[in-house]
């Protein structure tokens, strides 16, 4: 990946003309043109990077459980684009979904909703959230 300096606003960019730095077990998001992002230009995208194998471990989990949570499409739906008062999850921002699964997991996030997520999310390391948010789901057709 990319070697990144964290900006104004604490957003990360690349470091322009830098080399590369280890990813480790880390989601850094980085703005495809810095410039436009500075600007708040809303179509401006982003750039995930996740650790090697993340992708699959994280479909793994969405797809399977794979013995510590529920498969993801019983309540979020066939293609993880919501179902009913259920919200998406494809494709969305790899730092958001963690943070979602984060605040529900240590009870920041409160609610209906939250509430029903508690034990989906109960048994999750913090490698599986990196796995299952920053990977999979948002590496998927919103």
């Amino acid at each position: 990946m990319p070697e990144t300096y964290v900006g104004a606003g604490a957003m990360r960019h690349a470091e322009p003309g830098g080399g590369t730095e280890p990813i480790g077990q880390r989601i850094i998001e980085i703005p495809e043109n810095s410039h436009r992002v500075d600007l708040r230009d809303s179509h401006s995208g982003f750039i995930a990077y996740v650790p090697p194998g993340s992708l699959e471990a994280g479909k793994e989990l969405a797809t399977t459980g794979a013995g510590r949570t529920i498969q993801c499409n019983i309540c979020h739906g066939a293609n993880l684009k919501g179902l009913g008062d259920v919200p998406s999850i494809a494709g969305r921002s790899p730092m958001y979904i963690a943070r979602q699964l984060w605040d529900i997991k240590h009870g920041a996030r409160k609610g209906t909703s939250s509430a029903l997520m508690l034990e989906t999310v109960a048994n999750l390391t913090d490698e599986d959230v990196l796995n299952l948010a920053a990977a999979y789901l948002a590496s998927l057709e919103p």
